[in-house]
């Protein structure tokens, strides 16, 4: 079984030290994958039984792994969806955070590195919506 907690404080590390590297292309696809850790954390902690449901295992819930998607990590809680709704600018971040150049999973691959605005859009809107939803995951 996956530990999300654990691996966002880890991912968060790592994330920081690219950061203050100036490793932006690996600071911005860490970045997700530290927001991708940190939604499913919270998925999983808003059920009793923490695991996905897949064809083979069905936990007492119909909520499946939303894979690398912000936007279906998001639906699967409908609680923390609505207040997403609610705030334009987290959406504006979690589209930042997802999205910066290409898909923060991608990004991997790119050697095209984030011009010095463009970065620090990306840096404030990962720090934001890492904020935002440390404080909505004590909430739910």
């Amino acid at each position: 079984m996956e530990d999300y907690q654990s691996a966002f404080l880890q991912r968060h590390q790592d994330t920081e030290i690219l950061c203050k590297s100036n490793r932006k292309i690996a600071a911005m696809h860490f970045g997700g994958i530290t927001s991708e850790c940190l939604l499913k954390s919270m998925i999983l902690a808003s059920v009793s039984n923490k695991e996905w449901k897949t064809k083979s295992n069905n936990p007492g819930h119909t909520i499946t792994n939303p894979g690398n998607s912000f936007t279906a990590a998001l639906k699967s809680n409908n609680r923390l969806y609505s207040r997403v709704q609610n705030f334009p600018e987290v959406r504006k971040w979690i589209n930042i955070v997802e999205n910066p150049s290409q898909n923060f999973i991608t990004m991997r691959y790119s050697s095209s590195e984030p011009n010095d605005d463009k970065y620090k859009e990306w840096l404030s809107a990962y720090q934001s919506l890492k904020r935002w939803l440390q404080k909505q995951a004590t909430q739910l």
